[in-house]
C-alpha cells in the first residue's frame, strides 16, 4: 500500500463536509445567518467549500448517535423536516435528535456562556419544533475544546417562526429579482471574515447580471 498523501487526506475531510443544495430549497440554517450569502448560493446554484469550523462541526455531528445512543435510545437522528413555501419552494431542516416530544440541536462552540448567535440558534430550534410538531426544544452547546456542556430549553415561539418565514419570502423575492437582500446581511459582524462570497459581495449587485435565476 502506498503512503497516503497529506493533501488528499485533507481533501477527504472537506469532501465529507460538503452538502449539495437542492433546487428551490431554503435551509433553516440559511435563515440563521447572512441572507446575502444564502442569496448568492441560491442564485448561482453554488455549493461553496465548507470552512474548517464547518468541517469540524459536521464531523462531530456524525458521531452523535454513537456517543448518545444510551441517553436517547429510541430517538431519531438527523431527522429531516420540510415546510412548503409555495410555487415549488420549500424550507428544509435537519434536526440533530428528535424524541417523542422534543427536539435537540447541538452546537459545537468555542466556550460557553453568552454567544452572539444564540438567538439565531434558538430560532432554529423553534422552527424545528413547528415543522415537526414538537412541544419543546433544547439547544445543547458543547465547548469543542473542553466538551463542557450547556443545555438551554427553547419553547416554540410563533413570532420567531413567522419572522423566519418572512425572511424566506424576502430571500425568494431577492432571487427572483436578481438583487441581493439587505435584510440581515450580514446578521453578525463576524460572518464576513470567512465568507466564501466576500469578494463577490464587495463588488455589489453588478455580479448578478450574468447569472441565472432558478
Amino acid at each position: 500500500m502506498s503512503e497516503p498523501k497529506a493533501e488528499h487526506i485533507k481533501e477527504l475531510f472537506f469532501t465529507f463536509a460538503e452538502r449539495e443544495r437542492e433546487p428551490k430549497t431554503i435551509y433553516v440554517t440559511d435563515l440563521t445567518g447572512c441572507l446575502r450569502a444564502a442569496f448568492y448560493e441560491l442564485y448561482f446554484r453554488a455549493n461553496p467549500l465548507p470552512t474548517p469550523p464547518m468541517v469540524l462541526g459536521r464531523l462531530l455531528h456524525a458521531v452523535l448517535k454513537d456517543v448518545l445512543v444510551k441517553e436517547f435510545a429510541d430517538a431519531e437522528y438527523e431527522k429531516r423536516c420540510e415546510y412548503v413555501l409555495g410555487e415549488g419552494w420549500k424550507l428544509v431542516g435537519r434536526a440533530d435528535i428528535v424524541t417523542g416530544d422534543a427536539v435537540y440541536e447541538f452546537k459545537f462552540t468555542r466556550g460557553l456562556g453568552f454567544n452572539k448567535a444564540e438567538p439565531a440558534y434558538a430560532a432554529q430550534v423553534s422552527a424545528y419544533c413547528f415543522m415537526l410538531g414538537k412541544s419543546v426544544g433544547y439547544l445543547v452547546d458543547v465547548d469543542r475544546d473542553t466538551f463542557d456542556v450547556q443545555v438551554l430549553e427553547v419553547k416554540p415561539d410563533e413570532d420567531l417562526w413567522k419572522n423566519m418565514l418572512n425572511e424566506a419570502s424576502v430571500l425568494i423575492d431577492s432571487v427572483r429579482k436578481g438583487e441581493p437582500p439587505t435584510l440581515n446581511s450580514p446578521r453578525f459582524g463576524f460572518e464576513c471574515k470567512q465568507c466564501a462570497w466576500r469578494i463577490v459581495c464587495d463588488i455589489g449587485r453588478e455580479v448578478v447580471k450574468g447569472g441565472s435565476v432558478q
